[in-house]
């Protein structure tokens, strides 16, 4: 079970979509990748494939 901070879970219970990411995964030599591929993928579901 994950646990939540209060203010993450009150933003939750708004309809809100929290991503977090770790500062070891956008320092790394893939973190451009990363965000490139999250954004890429957020964007594709919400019906705009492209950056």
């Amino acid at each position: 079970m994950q646990r939540w901070s209060p203010r993450t879970t009150r933003l939750r219970l708004a309809g809100y979509e929290i991503y977090r990411f770790g500062g070891w995964e956008l320092s790394g030599p893939r973190g451009q990748q990363v965000l490139e591929g999250f954004f890429t993928e957020l964007l594709a579901r919400q019906g705009n494939p492209t950056l």
